[in-house]
């Protein structure tokens, strides 16, 4: 059986943004009229939206284009119509600047010559871009969709390539990891990832954005989008070596089992202002997204668990209970008396919630009596009716 493996490359395109940001300006007005049409109509279905929307977008844009930003529409109409099922609030969507999809027949790269030929308003353009050493290992790849994108006065292009590659049995092992705040991540075979140094940086950045922001000039504004960029570069860089080291050390079929935190942000409005600054400061589904395609990469799977009680729960004897977490770092069970660093018990936790999960062979012995106390009751019962 065979896998799809999915990866993106930017290129920045030795072009003016000037040049680009008519086509992106009607692109975007076509995305934005096709998503008020859809919003008003309450229609999300792309075939109507294209009746009602294709005579007015194609005089501003190519059909291709046009089309591509139809498409893009109905996606974000589609998105906010299950986002208002949940009961959440949701407006119109809207974007200022949108970038521009192109499909196969909208765009063509040549890598032999480091030379793309792009679907604008004026025609088709044809540039140069500047080649980087990332790139080569995509070169044999299927070429798919792109996204063109002005930031900061660049012009780039995200290409989208496809892959094949044999798909690797799972096997029984699995590791726990336990995405935290302090310690970045913590695997359950004692490999602890992140720690003060990562804390002291994000620290410093915080301290520089208070006092930028209390000074409010506009030299103190450009400082503001300067350092954002830089913090985010960290970050991202910090997730990456990360996961790359968590995956790295794995065989071939190995699960990694992962807490779900999709409503971490949430339920981080019971924390106190601190602990809130933390949750919703640190990229965790960033993390996970890396973890996702690296564990490909090297032929292992990522899986998710609940993530109820994980902290409070012993590792050793199954006992929870609140108190168990002494300090943010310390686990004792009030029970047995087992103490351990607490990310590490919970990233055991997290792995043995996925073997029972999947009814792994090897469960958790604390669950077996249970089982077979009420296989002996029913047996007795039903010896007394007889």
């Amino acid at each position: 059986m065979n896998m799809i493996l999915t990866r993106t490359a930017r290129i920045k395109l030795n072009i003016l943004s000037s040049d680009i940001l008519p086509s992106i300006i009607a692109y975007t007005d076509a995305y934005n009229h096709v998503c008020r049409v859809g919003w008003d109509d309450g229609d999300s279905n792309g075939v109507s939206l294209h009746h009602k929307t294709y005579k007015h977008c194609r005089e501003s844009l190519p059909s291709q284009l046009t089309i591509s930003a139809r498409m893009k529409a109905t996606e974000s109409l589609k998105s906010a119509s299950a986002i208002s099922k949940k009961g959440k609030k949701v407006s119109c969507p809207f974007s200022k600047q949108s970038s521009i999809r192109y499909d196969q027949n909208s765009y063509s790269v040549w890598f032999d010559r480091d030379e793309v030929s792009i679907s604008t308003v004026d025609g088709r353009k044809k540039t140069t871009f500047k080649s980087h050493k990332h790139l080569d290992k995509y070169i044999d790849w299927r070429r798919k969709s792109a996204n063109l994108f002005v930031r900061n006065n660049k012009v780039f292009l995200a290409i989208v390539f496809e892959k094949e590659i044999d798909d690797h049995p799972k096997t029984d092992k699995v590791i726990g990891v336990d995405r935290g705040i302090k310690k970045i991540a913590v695997t359950s075979n004692n490999k602890f990832f992140g720690g003060g140094h990562v804390k002291g940086v994000v620290n410093r950045y915080r301290s520089l954005r208070k006092k930028l922001q209390s000074a409010g000039t506009q030299s103190a504004k450009r400082h503001l989008r300067k350092i954002r960029s830089k913090e985010n570069r960290f970050r991202r860089d910090v997730n990456h070596c990360v996961s790359k080291r968590i995956v790295s050390s794995l065989p071939l079929g190995t699960t990694i089992a992962i807490e779900d935190l999709k409503n971490i942000r949430e339920n981080s409005k019971k924390f106190r202002k601190e602990q809130r600054y933390w949750i919703n400061g640190w990229s965790f589904y960033q993390l996970e997204s890396f973890l996702v395609y690296k564990a490909q990469n090297n032929g292992c799977y990522v899986d998710h668990v609940d993530a109820r009680y994980t902290s409070q729960r012993c590792s050793k004897c199954g006992h929870k209970e609140r108190g168990n977490r002494v300090k943010q770092s310390i686990f004792k069970c009030k029970k047995c008396g087992f103490q351990l660093n607490a990310d590490l018990n919970a990233s055991r936790n997290i792995s043995q919630n996925y073997m029972d999960a999947k009814s792994h062979p090897c469960r958790a012995a604390v669950n077996q009596p249970i089982v077979e106390a009420e296989v002996a009751k029913r047996r007795k019962t039903n010896r007394a009716t007889t």
